[in-house]
């Protein structure tokens, strides 16, 4: 069989094409408004779609493809032709992959790109200029702070860091390009008023842009709540099994084609194996992250009735400070666990004394892992720096997996009974 992978504009008969949300929705709806829940859309979204398609989608490997004649070239310069030239710029394997997260995300467009970071750094390189101003909030993944802090400050980029709770009333003092920020926060979940901050940076003329890894589509959709952008990184829950790194950024059309300017420029763009592996994590995304947030509720109830354990922060529980605002604006309280146990001394034996839980960075995989954020996201932090962030050196963060949850809370006890003076 002979597959055909340009777009639908120019599919003949007999060919098929990559699925998109809306005809995903009319197959399954047909005539009737209504919308497919996120569920279905993770399995279905980006699939290869018309006669004798292959249920899975095809890994298309080629770096490079043929052009029948200089005029296909040029009308494939003018964005007409829906052909590929070059797997930096596009590639039919990870457009299908952005097909996919578009639809989840409910977003204009996506793209696709090596790393977290890599999704970060094309956005911000693509929305501000030397000279130009970002509004970050303070709770901020420490890689985004360095990018801010280390990088970009050396071209002119200028940076002003808002608490969580001032992240509204700093985007409507003006005078920012971009407003960044996280919700939750790494790593203390704190949860903020998307819908205000983005209606705040829309006021004063700046581009609101979200990290929602800790929170992927299933427990919130930040661009139905008015953001312009949100940023995944995709090597976390999305993918889901710990073994590629990728980045997403979605949402308005015309700021995200100006970010794939700037990825294929970078060469950040995602290869078409990993695209592959992120449509293939999608497919039990659902069922990994309703497992992964119930776990989460049960270790976070259990962690804060011990008394060894001195805070614990998860925005399902009450004494969580934004949790009737998580209750409102999320549909779960995702994966992610943090909590204190006083010192640092504490923490470390805490942390050497895990057997099941892993001692790693990174989150969102099949297994739960656990990092200390002063040795690992916030390492170099100053102790101002340290403390604007919210973070205390008997901070440990947990990202909980798909094991048995007795299982984990057995070697949570026994590390915690170990590491007690």
């Amino acid at each position: 069989m002979r597959f055909n992978f340009r777009s639908p504009r120019t599919l003949g008969p007999g060919a098929f094409s990559f699925s998109e949300a809306s005809r995903l929705n009319r197959a399954v709806a047909g005539d009737r408004p209504r919308r497919m829940k996120l569920a279905t859309l993770s399995v279905h979204a980006g699939a290869p779609q018309g006669p004798n398609a292959p249920i899975t989608t095809p890994i298309v490997q080629s770096t490079t493809f043929r052009f029948e004649s200089a005029e296909a070239v040029q009308r494939y310069a003018r964005g007409e032709s829906g052909l590929y030239m070059y797997s930096r710029d596009e590639n039919p394997t990870v457009r299908a992959a952005e097909s996919a997260m578009a639809a989840l995300e409910g977003a204009d467009s996506c793209v696709l790109f090596g790393s977290g970071m890599g999704a970060m750094t094309a956005a911000v390189m693509a929305l501000v200029s030397g000279g130009d101003e970002v509004v970050a909030a303070t709770a901020l993944y420490g890689g985004t702070y360095k990018l801010l802090r280390d990088v970009l400050s050396r071209f002119g980029v200028k940076t002003r860091m808002a608490e969580p709770e001032a992240l509204v009333d700093a985007c409507a003092r003006g005078g920012a390009k971009l407003c960044v920020f996280e919700s939750p926060t790494d790593p203390t979940l704190r949860v903020l008023d998307i819908a205000a901050v983005a209606r705040s940076a829309k006021a004063a003329g700046a581009v609101a842009l979200i990290d929602s890894t800790f929170a992927p589509a299933l427990v919130q959709r930040p661009l139905t709540l008015g953001m312009d952008l949100v940023m995944h990184s995709a090597t976390k829950f999305l993918n889901g099994h710990s073994d590629h790194l990728c980045g997403v950024i979605a949402g308005r059309r015309d700021l995200v084609e100006k970010i794939r300017a700037v990825a294929s420029r970078l060469g950040a763009t995602l290869d078409a194996q990993v695209a592959y592996d992120l449509l293939r994590g999608l497919k039990t995304f659902a069922v990994r992250i309703e497992r992964q947030c119930s776990s989460a509720l049960a270790v976070a109830r259990w962690l804060e009735s011990q008394s060894a354990v001195k805070r614990v922060w998860y925005p399902g529980l009450p004494s969580h400070p934004d949790h009737e605002l998580a209750r409102r604006q999320m549909n779960g309280f995702g994966g992610m666990v943090t909590f204190s146990v006083g010192t640092r001394e504490k923490a470390f034996r805490f942390w050497d004394r895990l057997k099941l839980i892993a001692r790693a960075a990174s989150l969102g995989g099949p297994e739960t892992l656990t990092s200390l954020p002063i040795l690992f996201s916030h390492t170099g932090y100053s102790a101002e720096e340290l403390r604007r962030a919210g973070v205390d050196e008997g901070m440990v963060r947990m990202s909980v997996g798909l094991e048995d949850v007795e299982d984990l809370i057995a070697d949570l006890r026994q590390a915690l009974a170990a590491a007690a003076p």
